[in-house]
């Protein structure tokens, strides 16, 4: 006799104690009833019952003759106590007798059921983890309901709680199970951050082991996902067109994180728009055209975010970080918008004055850029004239007009109103490099003038204000 089984149902079956006697013209049959209330569900000639749900189930042995009229018997109605209120030992009058205390058997059936994640992503490096509850569980009398939370896929036990809802600090993979159990399982065994689910569930009959309790193995997962693109450092921030092109190489500085499912993309960019113009695996592309170039590093899952969206030329920087929960979107990833900043200049300006050579007022390093270094950049070329700077912007007597020659010649500086009309003209015997001029414009009014320069045909122009 097994009085404990584990699960829905099965063959419950009890062993006489050759205590027995049957009288003559007397008969033996055995009743399987069930709960306190000892409810008959069946009768059979041996002590063997197949039941298909749990609860606490007696089988009892009955020896009887005619005088008992067994058609009285209702199945799942008439009791075992009903019956014995007719035997004289119940205080009847039939000589029958009936062993009422039996055999009693526990079906339990504990299930754990189902949970369901509220949000089974969170982007960042913790936050809460809560589960619902599917409304599948079952609990057995005399059982409990605990919560486990494990982490990884060895499901390393890291917390338990009443309540399906857990604080993390770290990302990660976790996930949320829930426990029915009763006093026969000793969660004094459980060692935070070494005991795993798959240890519980192996003591477990549905595990293979002998204890009856139910672990929902599955449960409930939560991706606590950190992408960090880190930092990218330019190899070297000044750079030229060489033959037409340069090849622009960022340094990671080591301290990016790529979570499990998540890949890296360096992304370059052109202009202070960020516009997106190539992507690769690694940190290092080709230009033509002259500017302000950027490499950025994304940390990104490509099951949600999706790169095809991605136009070169036209997709910027700024609408990919837009959809990153970052840049106040949903999705989780990590792209460095900063990046790694190059200026690249064409011919015209690096045979002048070498790269590694400040060019009027050029900033060495992206932190005392400036607009007009920029726009230096941007406007370089194999040959001509460029405006560097005009100051100050607004001016009032004078204005200061720095610009770059490619040949020695006749320089002519116009300013002109916004009707096009010419107010001041000056010219200048310059010679290739670098010219500074200073221009009187206390005769002017209050307004916006145009400054432009001509030189050997080649022509700049650059916007002031005058303010008086």
């Amino acid at each position: 006799m097994n009085a404990t089984i584990c699960g829905t149902g099965g063959t419950l079956t009890a062993t006489p104690d050759g205590n027995i006697n049957v009288p003559a013209g007397y008969n033996v049959i055995y009743v399987l009833t069930s709960g306190t209330g000892l409810v008959i569900e069946q009768v059979n000639a041996t002590p063997s019952f197949t039941v298909t749900s749990g609860g606490l189930y007696t089988i009892h042995t009955l020896v009887y003759d005619s005088t008992l009229d067994l058609g009285i018997v209702v199945p799942g109605t008439t009791t075992g106590f009903d019956v014995n209120g007719l035997l004289v030992q119940g205080g009847g009058s039939i000589c029958a007798s009936l062993d009422v205390a039996g055999a009693q058997f526990n079906v339990t059936n504990p299930d754990a059921g189902t949970l369901t994640a509220v949000n089974s992503t969170i982007c960042g490096t913790g936050g809460t983890l809560t589960a619902t509850p599917d409304g599948n569980i079952n609990v057995p009398a005399g059982y409990s309901v605990i919560y486990v939370l494990t982490s990884g896929t060895g499901l390393v036990i890291e917390q338990v709680n009443a309540t399906p809802s857990f604080t993390v600090t770290s990302g990660g993979l976790y996930t949320i199970h829930t426990l029915v159990y009763d006093s026969t399982l000793d969660l004094g065994i459980v060692v935070p951050g070494t005991t795993t689910g798959f240890d519980v569930n192996g003591l477990l009959v549905q595990g293979g082991g002998s204890i009856c309790a139910s672990l929902d193995v599955a449960g409930a997962q939560f991706n606590v996902a950190s992408p960090d693109a880190g930092d990218i450092n330019p190899d070297q921030f000044l750079n030229c067109l060489d033959n037409g092109s340069a090849t622009l190489n960022g340094n990671p500085q080591g301290n990016i994180n790529v979570p499990a499912g998540y890949q890296v993309i360096y992304v370059l960019t052109r202009g202070q728009g960020l516009v997106i113009q190539q992507a690769g695996p690694s940190p290092q592309f080709t230009v033509t055209q002259t500017g302000l170039y950027r490499i950025h590093t994304l940390v990104y899952d490509p099951a949600t975010l999706n790169l095809s969206i991605v136009v070169p030329g036209v997709t910027t920087g700024f609408d990919v970080n837009g959809l990153l929960v970052q840049g106040g979107g949903s999705i989780c990833a990590s792209l460095d918008v900063q990046g790694a900043p190059f200026l690249v200049f064409g011919t015209f300006i690096c045979n002048l004055f070498g790269i590694n050579n400040s060019i009027i007022n050029l900033p060495m390093s992206e932190s005392d850029m400036t607009e007009e270094s920029i726009r230096l950049a941007e406007n370089s070329m194999e040959g001509g004239i460029l405006i560097s700077n005009v100051y100050p912007n607004p001016a009032s007597a004078e204005i200061n007009v720095q610009y770059i020659t490619s040949e020695n010649g006749i320089s002519t500086i116009s300013i002109m109103n916004m009707m096009g009309q010419s107010i001041i003209n000056e010219r200048f015997e310059d010679i290739a490099g670098i010219s500074l001029r200073t221009i009187n414009t206390s005769a002017l009014e209050s307004g916006n003038y145009l400054i432009r320069i001509e030189n050997n045909g080649k022509i700049q122009s650059a916007g002031i204000n005058i303010v008086r």
